[in-house]
Order: C-alpha cells, then structure tokens, then sequence
C-alpha cells in the first residue's frame, strides 16, 4: 500500500544579501531549508543596485538544494504552492517579455531624493508625503535621468513582483504591499494621483492583487531552470516586511513586529489606518487590519565586528559584559537615513569612544535597540496603539544578547516564533488558500509557534533610560531627528 502525497509550500526570500528557500508542511513544520549568498557592491555612498538575473540563479541554485530534500519526503505533486518575497521599495524596470533593461534600483538608493521633495509640495497632506525609498520615486528619476533605459521599459515591478513573473512567464501583476510606494492606495484599491504627476502611464504599472492570491503557474521554461514541477501553483507575494510580520506570530490589533534583516522594520497591527506621516506607512494586512509601519537604513547589516577570526556569536557573549554603555553610536550602511527620521546627508557616528572592540561592538547593539525604540515611539506619536508584547523576525533575532537588550531598552516583551523568517512567511502566503480558506488569521496561528520570550531586566531599565535620553541628544546634534 503507498502512503499518502505528504504536502508542503515553498517561501522563497530575495533580500540584500541572499536567497532563502523554505519548504514547510500546513502545520509549519519545516521539511527543508538553503541559502545562497549575493554579491552587493556598491560604489557610490548614494546609489544601490543590483542585478535581478543575479537573482533568478541565486533561486535556481538555492531550489538546487532544497528539491532534492523534498524529493525524499514526497514527489513534486506535493508541492502545493509558491510564493516569493522581497525588499520593499526596490525597483524592476523591465521590457515587453519581462526581461530587465536595467539592473534593479534598491529600497536605500538615495538619488531620487530631490524628485520626492518636488513631489511632495503638489500634494495636498492628506497624502502620505513620499521619499527616496518609494519605488515611484525610483521610476520618476529613471524617466527623467535616464530616457533611452525608460523607452524601453514595458512594466514597473518590485523584486518580488519580477520573480513571480519569471516563475510564470507573466510580468504583470504586483501585490498591494509592494505597489504601495509605487503610489497605490490599498483602501481605495486604486492609483494616487503622484503617479500622474511623475508622469507615469498608467499601461506600464501592474495589476495589484492581494497577497496570497493565485497569480499562475510554473512555466516550462521555470521548471527547466528550478527543477520544480511545471504547473506548480504560484500565489502573489509581499514585501518582506509584510512577511516578517506574518511569520513572527502576531496576529492581534497592537501587537507588534519588528523584523531584524539587513535593516530595521517596524509593523503594529491596527484596527484602522493611521494619519500620514513623514516615513509611515499604512499597507493592509491580508486579514483586513491595518499593519501601519516603517523601515530604516540602520539595521543588523551594518555592524562591524572589528575582530576578524572570532566567532559573531562568541563576540556577542564578550559584548555583553559592557552593557549597558554610554558609548553612543548611529549605524549606517551608507550616507542617508529614511527612518527614524528623514536626513539625505546622515551618517554612521561614534561618540564618548568605547575603550575596546567589544564595548564597541556592545555600542552597536545597544544603538540598534535605541533605533528601534524611537521608531516605536515615533508610531505611537502618529496614533498607533502598541501594546506590550513585540514580536521579532529576521537572522538578527536569533542573537539572545540582542533580544534580551532589546526587551530591557523596550520595556516590553519579545516573542520570536519557531521560524521567524521572511522565507517562512512568504511560505505562510502559500499556504493560506489551499489550507485555511483564504483565513490569515487561522494561516497564522496554525503555523507559527512561539519558541523564545525574553522579559525586560529591571535592574537595567532605569540605565538604559538615561543612555537613550544621551543618544538621542546625541543624533538632535547632528540634525538627526
């Protein structure tokens, strides 16, 4: 007697520097998981791109690895959907069949940045003001920039949004996360009017979707280059924000997520949308609340060891033994901030300068709780209701050091779910409508399940108090803030 198709989704997550492939079972059980690592050189402080084929053979070469593990367990019938995401902000500008006319211009690429502020004085402020990290101000600065590359470009897409097109052979849908900052409205479901003042026509912007819908399916040409079942369903997928916050587990209005990438991104679970404010945004959660939020440049990407030859983790236990400190740093990865606050001409500062390496590599850390700790307070002065509970995703959240400092700079709890990855969430998208009827809310809970919580430490609270308050006249100093 044969036994029973075991089923499962795939995530696939395209970041700043690499792929993830995750297969996971409708309980959330993880059958199979790889990475492959991206370059990501950049030679000018204010541009950032990338080459999204370099992105197509990172998957192929990732679903590589993972298809045979899968194999063991169940034949590619099983695989019962594909979902795929992404950095928030970075542009694809592609020709008619889907193919790239120039390389990918990233969510932290600050040359558009003049273009948002014209931009910005024709809006009534009713509108969300934009910045240089909207993909509208990326397409805006490619038509004016760079006419021969714009003639030729057919569909306006985001990482996410290009991928799924070259696993179906269809380059014209978007998801409503990541057409946001092209300048879709996901409570009216339609085109604000910045993208007719910028000048872009209206055929080359996508069709947006919920994430989570049906897009299509493997196309041979995919399933020749992946190995993946040709006929595989493919489900839209969203910005890795958006997939942070479903992986983490929250799923509660004031819940909150912050996802630990390259960068920092907050998301809190609302009831209704907040009023526009210069950095946040409101996308619409797959289950009908609200997830206003925002995202930094400042973030896990930009932390510098300054010991080669020692383990990160080892480093982290020696960090440790200087915190709290008052050495005070802002982490960049390059000149600019967007969030949690708005400055073209930001940079990485040290102050009161640590008396080793590892006080300050203890600084860096304790400046990415800080970060994180105004860029909440910034939401909550926008109306968002946040509660006590925090949930966390992204690599960075597996460092214990840094989630209990962040508890104790927060005052708060931190929950971390079994799989707190963007790679997972993007297979929780899969998932939800052949498994849970289209509900995220059930997607949610039946997948996720919490594996670490971390409480504040009141006999360091009071400390990190006064040091926030020294940072945070650290950065006013600078014009920061």
């Amino acid at each position: 007697m044969t036994s029973p198709v075991k089923v499962l989704v795939l995530g696939l997550d395209v970041g700043t520097s690499g792929v993830r492939a995750l297969a996971s079972t409708p309980d959330g059980t993880v059958l199979a998981e790889a990475q492959t690592a991206l370059s990501d050189r950049r030679d000018d402080s204010t541009i950032h791109e990338q080459d999204p084929l370099e992105w197509w053979r990172a998957i192929c070469l990732t679903l590589g690895r993972v298809i045979p593990e899968i194999s063991k367990v169940t034949p590619l019938e099983g695989i019962q959907g594909i979902a795929v995401t992404s950095t928030s902000g970075s542009l694809v500008l592609a020709g008619s069949a889907g193919q790239p006319v120039r390389p990918a211009i990233l969510y932290d690429d600050a040359r558009g940045a003049f273009l948002a502020e014209e931009l910005n004085q024709q809006l009534p402020p009713e509108v969300s003001p934009f910045n240089a990290s909207y993909s509208l101000i990326k397409a805006a600065w490619v038509r004016q920039k760079e006419p021969s590359v714009w003639a030729r470009t057919r569909h306006l897409l985001h990482p996410a949004d290009w991928l799924t097109g070259m696993l179906t052979g269809q380059f014209d849908t978007s998801d409503d996360s990541n057409a946001l900052k092209l300048g879709h409205d996901p409570e009216t479901g339609r085109w604000s009017r910045a993208v007719s003042i910028v000048g872009i026509p209206r055929e080359i912007l996508p069709k947006v979707l919920q994430p989570g819908t049906h897009v299509g399916w493997v196309c041979a040409r995919a399933s020749q280059e992946t190995g993946l079942r040709s006929g595989t369903p493919v489900f839209a997928g969203a910005t890795d924000g958006m997939t942070g916050l479903l992986a983490s587990g929250a799923r509660e209005p004031r819940q909150a997520n912050t996802t630990l990438g390259t960068t920092i991104v907050w998301k809190v679970l609302s009831r209704g949308k907040l009023v526009p404010a210069e950095g946040i945004y409101c996308h619409r959660h797959p289950s009908g609340l609200w997830a206003p939020g925002a995202a930094s440049n400042s973030g896990p990407g930009s932390l510098r060891l300054g010991r080669p030859g020692i383990a990160p983790s080892q480093f982290d236990h020696m960090a440790a033994q200087h915190l709290p400190t008052v050495s005070l740093c802002y982490l960049l990865p390059s000149k600019g901030e967007r969030f949690p606050f708005l400055n073209a001409a930001a940079q990485t500062f040290f102050e009161d300068h640590p008396a080793s390496p590892q006080e300050a590599y203890a600084a860096q850390l304790q400046s990415l709780a800080f970060v994180e700790r105004w860029g909440y307070e910034r939401l909550e002065e926008c109306g968002a209701a946040i509660g006590g509970d925090v949930f966390t995703t992204g690599s960075a959240a597996t460092n214990p050091i840094l989630m209990q400092l962040r508890a104790s700079v927060l005052k708060r709890e931190i929950h971390r779910c079994e799989h707190a990855t963007s790679a997972f969430g993007a297979a929780l998208l899969a998932a939800c409508r052949p498994w849970y009827g289209g509900d995220f809310t059930s997607a949610i809970q039946g997948m996720t399940r919490i594996r670490e919580r971390f409480g504040p430490d009141r006999v360091t609270t009071d400390r990190y108090d006064a040091i926030y308050a020294s940072f945070r006249a650290a950065c006013m100093r600078r014009g920061y803030g």
